[in-house]
């Protein structure tokens, strides 16, 4: 093959991506508000869905409308169920943050529509932290580390 076949194939494998865009599990596809809230149990530590998916992979991977706004309604819920109950709670401060950081994971590794979803997901928490900042803040961290 002469150079301008290989050129032509470096730029068709380019522009089809050759399959390096993988799709999401099949855990983010069908996780609902209450697998996500279980994940997060483990958070600070190791939080991952049912399959062992981090959901930081879940946000990273959901390129498809449909299934991100599909993921987005699911954790949306998940972080207004926690931010409700994080005044009284300091697992629920450690697992919203969790969550934020997670999903901000997830999207700085992406391109498009996932930072709408991050900064979405980072509007559920007080503008402050309120008075379980700390805690907040601490979960943030795991999740952006390793969420």
């Amino acid at each position: 093959m002469g150079r301008i076949g290989v050129a032509c194939l470096l730029a068709l494998l380019a522009l089809c991506g050759c399959g390096s865009r993988r799709p999401p599990a099949q855990a983010c596809i069908q996780a609902q508000p209450a697998d996500v809230l279980q994940a997060l149990r483990s958070a600070p530590g190791h939080v991952t869905l049912g399959d062992g998916t981090p959901l930081s992979q879940c946000v990273r991977r959901t390129v498809d409308d449909v299934r991100l706004q599909a993921l987005g309604a699911t954790l949306t819920q998940a972080a207004d169920r926690l931010a409700r109950r994080m005044h009284a709670s300091d697992a629920a401060a450690l697992q919203l943050g969790f969550l934020i950081g997670a999903t901000a994971r997830g999207s700085a590794q992406a391109a498009g529509l996932q930072g709408e979803l991050a900064n979405r997901i980072a509007g559920a928490a007080p503008p402050d932290g309120g008075p379980r900042r700390a805690l907040l803040l601490r979960g943030r961290a795991a999740g952006r580390g390793h969420g």
